[in-house]
C-alpha cells in the first residue's frame, strides 16, 4: 500500500508583510486616488499577514528595485532567468528536509517535478539530478501548468507508480515562484494576483513503506461552468492570471455534489472525516467551503493559518497544509480529506489516514 513517508518545505528567501506589498503595489500601479481606499480594504481583509518571495523588491523603495523594471515591462526572459536562479536551490532545501539522510537519495526510483510558474528544457528535473546526485537512470515525470491542484495530481501519479512497483520510492518536488510574474498593468486580475500569491517549495517521499499518511483514494471533477473564470497563460511579459470574482461561488455551487460523489466512490461518510486539508486559495474560498460543507472553525484552522503566514503558493500550498496537519494528529487511522482547486475549473480531492 502506498504511503506518504515525509514532507519537507522551504520558504522563498524574502519575507514581506502584506502592508509592504500593498505599499509596493500602490507605487507600481500608480493607483488612482479614488481607488486607493478600496484596495487598502481588500488587503486589510485578506487574512494574509506575510508572504515569501523570490525577489526583494516588494520591501524596497522604488530607487532600489532590482528585478521589477522601472521604465519598461519585465520580460519573460528575465522572469525565467530569476526562476532558475532560485527554484533549484529552494527545491534542494525542501528535499533535504524531506530526506535528511544523504545516502537515501540514491534509493529514489522516480522523480516527479511540479510547477506552473517556470519551465525550460533541460528543466528542473535534470537540475535536481545534478544538485542531489540522484541516479541518472531515475524515471522522470513533470507536472506543469496545472495550477493549485497539481500536487494532488502528482500524488495520484506517485500512488499509481507504487501500486505497480513494490520497491518504488517516488520523490515529488513542487516549487512555485508566483511573484516573479507580477504584472504592472492596473487591472482587477492583477490586483487579485498581487493580493494573494506567494512563493515556496515542498518535497514529498511516497513509497510502499509505512509513513506518516496512508494514501487511500482520489477523486477529481472538472466544473466546466468555471472554464473562463480561472486561467494561467504565457505572454511576452510573464504569465498572466485570470481570477474572476465568481470563483468562490463556482466552487461553492460545485463542492457539495462533488464531495458527495467522492465520498460515494471512497465508500466513506462525511461524518467519518476527522481532518479537513483544504487548499486556502483565498479567504472567500475557505469561507465558502466552510459554509457549504457545514464545517466549524477548527476544521479550517490550519488552512487559514497557512493563508495568513504564506498566502496562496499555488500547488505548493496544500503540501504546507498537510505538513502542518501532523500537529493535529493524535493517533493512527485518523481520517483526512484533502481538496484543492485550479484552472478548468478543476477540483481534486484525496483521502488519507494517519499512521
Amino acid at each position: 500500500m502506498p504511503y506518504i513517508n515525509s514532507i519537507g518545505t522551504a520558504n522563498a528567501p524574502f519575507a514581506h508583510s502584506q502592508k509592504e506589498i500593498l505599499d509596493f503595489m500602490l507605487e507600481m500601479y500608480q493607483v488612482p486616488q479614488e481607488d486607493i481606499e478600496k484596495i487598502k480594504r481588500l488587503y486589510d481583509r485578506s487574512e494574509i499577514e506575510t508572504r515569501y518571495s523570490a525577489i526583494e523588491d516588494f520591501s524596497l523603495p522604488k530607487s532600489k528595485w532590482e528585478f521589477i523594471e522601472k521604465d519598461k515591462k519585465t520580460s519573460i526572459e528575465n522572469r525565467m532567468k530569476k526562476y532558475f536562479e532560485i527554484a533549484p536551490s529552494l527545491c534542494e532545501k525542501a528535499v533535504r528536509k524531506c530526506i535528511p539522510v544523504e545516502s537515501e537519495l540514491s534509493t529514489i526510483t522516480h522523480l516527479i517535478t511540479v510547477s506552473c510558474t517556470g519551465i525550460s528544457a533541460p528543466g528542473l528535473d535534470i537540475q535536481l539530478i545534478q544538485l542531489l546526485d540522484l541516479p541518472t537512470t531515475i524515471h522522470r515525470t513533470s507536472v506543469n501548468f496545472m495550477g493549485c491542484y497539481a500536487a494532488i495530481h502528482a500524488l495520484k501519479q506517485a500512488n499509481a507508480i507504487c501500486k505497480s512497483q513494490a520497491n518504488a520510492r517516488v520523490l515529488i518536488v513542487d516549487v512555485e515562484l508566483c511573484t516573479i510574474h507580477f504584472q504592472d498593468d492596473y487591472t482587477m486580475d492583477n490586483i487579485a494576483a498581487s493580493l494573494l500569491f506567494g512563493d515556496g517549495a515542498a518535497a514529498v517521499l511516497v513509497s510502499n513503506e509505512k509513513g506518516i499518511y496512508s494514501i487511500e483514494d482520489f477523486y477529481s471533477e472538472v466544473a466546466l461552468d468555471g472554464y473562463n473564470d480561472m486561467a494561467w497563460n504565457i505572454s511576452s511579459t510573464g504569465f498572466l492570471m485570470t481570477l474572476s470574482g465568481y470563483v468562490p461561488s463556482i466552487i461553492a455551487s460545485n463542492i457539495e455534489p462533488m464531495l458527495l460523489n467522492s465520498l460515494k466512490k471512497m465508500n466513506i461518510k462525511k461524518e467519518d472525516i476527522q481532518h479537513w486539508a483544504i487548499h486556502p486559495g483565498g479567504k472567500k474560498i475557505v469561507t465558502e467551503i466552510e459554509k457549504v460543507l457545514n464545517l466549524n472553525s477548527k476544521d479550517v484552522e490550519i488552512s487559514r493559518s497557512i493563508l495568513n503566514d504564506f498566502g496562496n503558493m499555488s500547488s505548493v500550498t496544500i503540501l504546507y497544509v498537510l505538513k502542518k496537519m501532523q500537529e493535529q494528529i493524535k493517533a493512527p487511522n485518523e481520517t483526512i480529506y484533502s481538496i484543492a482547486f485550479g484552472p478548468g475549473l478543476t477540483i481534486e480531492s484525496m483521502f488519507l489516514k494517519s499512521c
